[in-house]
């Protein structure tokens, strides 16, 4: 195949709006000075001892300047992602199936490839900008790494569309017929085009214009990439409210700058200077019925300030982000404990269980990736690939609280012990339960005797 091929039809993703919306300083409220203007004050001109300067018509002379407007952007696309991704991998993806040599190899490629953060920048890419891959190859170094002697490492790498230029193609079934990577050096001197199908795989080098090619046989027989993808960025259905609520607080706080001091209002005319009494205070004479007060600004309009409350609440429910903030949770106190708080994060976990639609096919193809590379890594694993079957599952994060759960399953139980002494002893780790009852027994044996007596 030519790039040309692996290229056609593949629309390359667009990161650069993502990443305006995902980066709150490349926000709207911040860049676009046309839409949000600078406002323009009118400065009354003085010299140096602070005397008005005047014009040639002894008029007070003034000068138009432009302040800064306080501008305030609002993280939420970032908050979205984080939260969700939390809530997704805060707890390590896990893989069960009957123990046997190739799933303990298995494991062990897990464990050396730290899957549990790559996991986490997985979730957080896809989630940002709708497309992440995941690419598995060999390195080759004599090892027994995963409990068998072999000549090579298995790695990865993800792959981000921020980074590099990626290219899926897909039949009618929408089966992954070919990818390629497309990147170039720190150095901006050279272009590597790597382009993979179920058969072989390519290597496009150009330098000075000039583009080599190399091609070698694929040994697993299918692509050895792994694709998460979604139809749109984890905030998308919230943008519009997002850059609202920024234009609602940047005028809300030109609101407060402008009102936030207190404003003194006379009335008449003053009489003579103001005077400065004992206590630290300040006088105002003024005559003929006049008056000096401070002037009190009137506080924030109800209806505005339930908009911005909505649109908060809005942000959070449209994207089942639960709101982990502290203003949410002051004075719930144990409302938010045990059951109280499941129902609080169940949006979130509800989400996750949505969400395995996208990573449970994937993490089933990054399972049979691996175990094609194992079985030629270590020839006698061939014929137990043909029998293994290994199931990924996601847990979403929770707090652990034994205490409330087996509160709520004694009451179940009408009360009684859900557990024996031998089970409980067991569970906390006493190889020998027999003979730590026996003893017990013993003891209040004892203690019974010496009460007698």
């Amino acid at each position: 195949m030519t790039q040309e091929e692996f290229k056609q039809d593949v629309s390359l993703i667009d990161t650069t709006t993502y990443q305006r919306q995902y980066d709150v300083k490349k926000h709207e409220i911040f860049t676009n000075k046309h839409k949000f203007p600078d406002p323009e004050i009118v400065i009354p001109l003085t010299d140096e001892v602070g005397n008005p300067l005047l014009d040639s018509q002894k008029k007070p002379r003034f000068e138009k300047r432009t302040r800064s407007l306080n501008r305030i952007g609002l993280p939420y696309q970032k908050r979205i992602v984080e939260i969700a991704t939390m809530f997704q991998t805060a707890i390590p993806y896990k893989y069960t199936a009957e123990d046997s040599p190739l799933f303990a190899a298995f494991q062990e490629v897990i464990k050396a490839n730290k899957m549990s953060f790559s996991d986490s920048a997985i979730c957080t890419e896809v989630k940002r900008y709708t497309l992440v891959a995941e690419l598995w190859y060999l390195e080759e170094q004599p090892n027994e790494q995963y409990g068998v002697p072999t000549q090579y490492l298995l790695r990865h790498k993800v792959l981000s569309p921020l980074k590099y230029k990626l290219y899926p193609r897909f039949d009618d079934n929408d089966n992954l017929i070919s990818f390629a990577i497309e990147s170039t050096t720190k150095d901006n001197k050279k272009t590597i085009f790597q382009g993979f199908t179920a058969d072989e795989i390519y290597a496009f080098t150009t330098e000075n214009g000039t583009t080599t090619t190399e091609v070698k046989p694929n040994i697993i027989g299918k692509i050895p990439v792994v694709l998460y993808r979604q139809e749109e960025t984890e905030w998308n259905a919230v943008q519009h409210l997002i850059e609202i609520a920024e234009v609602q607080r940047t005028y809300f706080s030109e609101s407060n700058k402008k009102f936030g001091e207190p404003i003194l209002m006379i009335a008449g005319k003053v009489e003579g200077k103001m005077a400065v009494n004992n206590t630290g205070g300040k006088v105002y004479e003024v005559k003929d019925g006049g008056n000096v007060q401070f002037v009190v600004p009137p506080n924030a309009n109800e209806n505005f300030d339930r908009e911005m409350s909505m649109n908060r609440r809005d942000i959070h429910e449209f994207t089942h982000t639960p709101d982990l903030s502290d203003e949410f949770y002051a004075g719930k106190g144990n409302m938010l404990s045990g059951v109280g708080r499941k129902l609080a994060w169940l949006p979130a976990h509800l989400k996750v269980k949505d969400n395995e639609a996208i990573f449970i096919p994937a993490l089933q193809r990054r399972i049979n990736i691996i175990l094609a590379f194992l079985s030629k890594m270590y020839i006698p694993f061939e014929k137990e690939l043909k029998t293994i079957d290994i199931t990924p599952i996601i847990t979403p994060f929770d707090i652990d609280d034994d205490t409330e759960m087996i509160r709520t399953l004694m009451e179940a139980n009408g009360g009684k012990p859900l557990l024996s002494q031998r089970e409980a002893m067991q569970r906390f780790g006493i190889t020998d339960p027999e003979a730590q009852l026996q003893q017990i027994k013993d003891e209040e044996n004892s203690s019974l005797n010496e009460a007698s007596i």
